[in-house]
């Protein structure tokens, strides 16, 4: 999954990047706000249909798909990811603000790799972490600069970082139950509808707004 992703602008410039999961062994993974089990109940399945494999299959994708498009709706990662963060250079003066993704728990590595190739691998202390704002941000320590150097010609930098919804946090039994509301309407249709639209039909027809006012709940600026 690989995205560009804005840092902000100023009078200078902005800065870019490429976003992406991280790579690891194995893949990662998450645990989903909605189980089989609930969404089963919902759907009225019987205990027989749960134990099939094939439905449990379907469910489990039509789960994570759920949960990936209210993400999408909301501009939020709703499970906890592990992000690289590769850019070509540091954001300039006035704004030394890097931002991250909302719901930032924790940055784990901050690197920068100079035109000969080396890398430098910057002390946590060295720069401050606010995961209070959405999204979250990392900058330079007070009255402080990003390191000058002469930077490898091509994602010189890599900001490795962790954010997302908690399977236990709060917001699963506040906004989070309404989001969860609108991933069962939209797991009901693909479950019941095997072709994506209703004959007769247009298939350009948007998501109901039952369903978008759901998953849309408290959605943020996008920063990507």
């Amino acid at each position: 999954m690989n995205q560009t992703f804005g840092t902000g602008s100023n009078a200078w410039g902005v800065p870019y990047g490429t976003l992406s999961l991280t790579e690891s062994s194995p893949p990662q993974s998450w645990t989903e706000p909605l189980s089989v089990a609930a969404a089963g109940a919902y759907l009225k399945l019987s205990e027989t249909d749960l134990t099939d494999p094939g439905i449990q299959s379907d469910l489990q994708l039509f789960i994570q798909a759920a949960r990936e498009t209210a993400e999408l709706f909301q501009n939020r990662d709703l499970v906890r990811k592990q992000w690289d963060l590769s850019m070509d250079y540091w954001p300039w003066f006035p704004q030394y603000e890097i931002k991250l993704r909302p719901h930032l728990v924790s940055v784990d590595l901050v690197k920068y790799q100079d035109s000969g190739g080396t890398f430098i691998t910057m002390d946590p202390g060295s720069f401050i972490v606010d995961a209070s704002r959405h999204p979250g941000i990392i900058a330079p320590l007070y009255n402080q600069e990003w390191p000058t150097f002469t930077s490898w010609p091509s994602s010189s930098i890599l900001i490795r970082f962790t954010a997302g919804v908690s399977p236990d946090s709060i917001f699963w039994s506040d906004a989070g139950a309404r989001v969860k509301v609108g991933m069962k309407y939209l797991i009901s249709a693909w479950f019941t509808n095997r072709i994506p639209f209703e004959m007769g039909i247009s298939a350009a027809n948007e998501y109901p707004m039952t369903v978008t006012s759901c998953l849309s709940y408290g959605a943020l600026p996008s920063v990507r």
